[in-house]
């Protein structure tokens, strides 16, 4: 029973008494948990009525377009340019931009080298192309013969 009683406690409160059978006002009276919890609700419904506003608010000029503006945008596809120019995202990608140059920079500082000494001292090259004197006459000058055809080829033009 009680849960019927709980059921119909809005509906109570909402509308005339006529509609409400006598066995929930009978239950009402004998019940002290369904009675408190009506109590609980008719001050709840007090204090709603009373942040209501006193006069009715007006919407800004122009609310109604730009409602409508938005509901037609809706079913347009969005492009990325759009997504790029909204200023919540903007920011999030100014703040990423700025933290990318900073670990950027900070890594450039960490590995470049603090010894210009270094980078100054002769190397020794290493190659994997033998030198002339080591290469026999018969070869070499199949090589140049090669380079020669291939100078041929490259500078022929009809």
């Amino acid at each position: 029973m009680h849960e019927e009683i709980r059921e119909n406690l809005e509906e109570y409160l909402r509308g005339p008494a006529a509609r409400i059978p006598q066995e929930f006002h009978a239950h009402l009276g004998a019940c002290q948990d369904c009675a408190s919890e009506l109590r609980l609700l008719k001050m709840q419904a007090e204090m709603l009525q009373s942040i209501r506003a006193a006069t009715e608010i007006e919407p800004r000029a122009g609310f109604y377009a730009r409602v409508m503006e938005r509901i037609e945008q809706q079913g347009q596809p969005a492009s990325i340019w759009s997504i790029l120019l909204q200023p919540r995202y903007g920011r999030r990608l100014a703040v990423a931009t700025a933290a990318l140059a900073l670990l950027l920079a900070g890594y450039l500082v960490s590995t470049e080298p603090g010894d210009l000494g270094i980078a100054a001292a002769p190397a020794v090259v290493m190659t994997d192309t033998a030198s002339e004197a080591a290469i026999p006459q018969n070869t070499l000058q199949q090589q140049q013969q090669r380079d020669a055809v291939l100078v041929n080829l490259a500078s022929f033009r009809q």
